[in-house]
């Protein structure tokens, strides 16, 4: 959201996509309390739609191009680039959007808005990028030519949120596109992850481990080099048991849970401290709703690295 912009007075809708969100946030609050009686629209409301609809009719195009002129003018103050930013991120979440934005240039404006000395066009730009990449292989394969892992990796030691914004960017690259995974591990990306699931911020750390559990289940070599590099170790030292649910523990124990769906991952584990920690975590979670997940987890990684498989007894 560009500064100056009232919370309480979102944007108009650009689209029809945008229509439907602002009319389902609009409504959101609104009870019902007797079922609804469809009935058969009448005349004026049928022109009133139709009007609606057709005044958020608008060359896409146009509009990004218009937004594109207002980042590349060395004029613009960084609140007027961050508005556009924040426009140009509406439209390209339609694929083909985002494909016609590569097409007239739009990616040029991309350089710029990282290396900006302004933290909120960083993160718009970096918001941006992740809604470009993501589920698009065309626009992953474009981004990746452009070589932006590197800036990527470095805005990961940005202040916040610039550096949660960094990853999920990354994450949208990496994810289900193999060369932009083989590019970013090349620069040492995967090591980057684990310094994430030991930073300070608590966003980070959750979304690091996420990151490297979906990486670890799309790709076993992955995961092995993952093992390679200590990650078992640096999890085991996260998890922390607790009487409630945490978050950080319950991401640490998943990712646990897929590195150790391997012999290696098992034999890393296989300490009597994480053994305590684990015993630990099934007796405080039991019962607690809340802490299912986390509990499971728990119950997963003592059956495979401290009982035996076939009769439940200790290895």
């Amino acid at each position: 959201m560009a500064s100056g912009e009232n919370p309480d007075h979102p944007r108009h809708p650009r689209n029809l996509q945008g229509l439907l969100k602002f009319a389902m946030e609009a409504t959101k609050e609104e009870d019902a309390p007797h079922e609804s009686q469809l009935q058969p629209m009448d005349e004026e409301r049928r022109r009133f739609l139709e009007n609606a609809l057709n005044s958020l009719t608008v060359d896409v195009v146009k509009e990004l191009e218009k937004a594109m002129k207002t980042l590349l003018d060395d004029s613009s103050s960084d609140e007027a680039k961050v508005e556009a930013t924040e426009i140009v991120t509406d439209y390209v979440q339609d694929v083909d959007a985002a494909n016609d934005f590569f097409k007239i240039g739009g990616f040029t404006i991309l350089r710029p808005g990282l290396e900006s000395s302004s933290a909120s066009l960083r993160a718009g730009t970096l918001s941006l990028i992740a809604d470009l990449a993501q589920n698009n292989p065309f626009c992953q394969q474009k981004l990746l030519e452009m070589n932006l892992l590197a800036k990527l990796t470095e805005l990961l030691s940005d202040e916040q949120p610039v550096a949660e914004k960094a990853l999920h960017s990354i994450s949208c690259l990496v994810r289900h596109h193999e060369p932009c995974l083989a590019a970013f591990i090349e620069i040492g990306g995967l090591e980057c992850i684990l310094g994430c699931i030991q930073a300070d911020s608590e966003k980070l750390r959750v979304k690091s481990a996420f990151l490297l559990s979906s990486l670890c289940g799309e790709l076993e070599p992955v995961r092995d080099e993952f093992i390679k590099l200590n990650a078992v170790e640096v999890l085991m030292d996260a998890v922390k048991p607790t009487d409630t649910y945490d978050p950080k523990l319950e991401t640490a124990l998943s990712s646990l849970q897929v590195l150790t769906e391997c012999k290696a991952g098992v034999k890393r584990c296989s300490s009597e401290g994480f053994r305590e920690k684990l015993e630990a975590i099934i007796k405080q979670s039991a019962g607690k709703e809340e802490c299912e997940d986390q509990l499971n987890y728990a119950k997963t990684l003592m059956q495979r690295c401290f009982l035996n498989e076939a009769d439940g007894t200790e290895r």
